[in-house]
């Protein structure tokens, strides 16, 4: 405990204060500070321009015109997509193929992932890569079985005619597909395709397309909810 004398000596004795033991920091200027908020906003954002969403489910129908054998497919699917980071998004699928040629039934799966860059207004470029999986039930022992493959795609989508709320979109691309044991005139298919969406709303569109696929023809249709 201190003496009584000596802590009379202490409080009285001067303490510097304590801005005079930092340097002094300037403050920021209003003029300044009206200067960098411009700046700051006109950042780029990833994609900004980009009137696209890659976040969506979907559900659709396919024809498919298989020449090898002249039969025609039944196909429904069911799709969703989830964008990440801005520029990538991972995908998964689900589709029955149904055909009357030797009671044949097909489940496939597709898992992948894939890539888009709005490149000028309004067109987006984009690719993608898809891990196949195919579950064949048929009266032909040699189609009967189970087969993984993998699946590459790139295209464009363009929204040509914007309006309020919603759009015309054309659509198109190159792929290749490499199955065994699928229902198609050739188990490795290069093929292209053409589409058309309407975003009737922001979130709700449907859309149509047209594959070619070496010597097969597909026409397939779908609504999607996009977020």
């Amino acid at each position: 405990m201190l003496h009584l004398p000596f802590a009379l000596a202490l409080a009285t004795s001067p303490v510097a204060e304590p801005t005079e033991l930092l340097p002094s920091q300037p403050t920021p200027n209003t003029s300044e500070l009206a200067l960098l908020a411009p700046a700051a906003a006109s950042m780029p954002v990833a994609d900004a321009d980009s009137p696209f969403s890659y976040t969506y489910l979907e559900l659709g129908a396919v024809s498919l015109d298989v020449d090898a054998i002249d039969d025609e497919a039944d196909i429904y699917y069911g799709r969703a997509s989830i964008e990440l980071l801005g520029f990538l998004y991972v995908f998964g699928e689900y589709s029955n193929l149904s055909i009357d040629y030797k009671n044949t039934d097909t489940d496939l799966i597709e898992l992948g992932a894939g890539a888009h860059v709005n490149v000028v207004p309004k067109l987006d470029l984009f690719g993608e890569v898809g891990w196949l999986y195919s579950d064949v039930s048929s009266d032909l022992s040699a189609l009967d079985d189970t087969t993984n493959g993998y699946e590459v795609f790139g295209g464009a989508r363009w929204m040509v005619l914007p309006w309020t709320g919603g759009g015309l979109e054309l659509n198109g691309g190159l792929g290749y597909v490499d199955l065994e044991n699928q229902i198609s005139s050739d188990d490795k298919t290069t093929f292209w395709e053409v589409g058309a969406r309407v975003h009737v709303l922001e979130m709700l569109s449907v859309g149509a397309t047209y594959s070619k696929l070496e010597d097969d023809d597909q026409v397939s249709a779908g609504i999607r909810l996009s977020f």
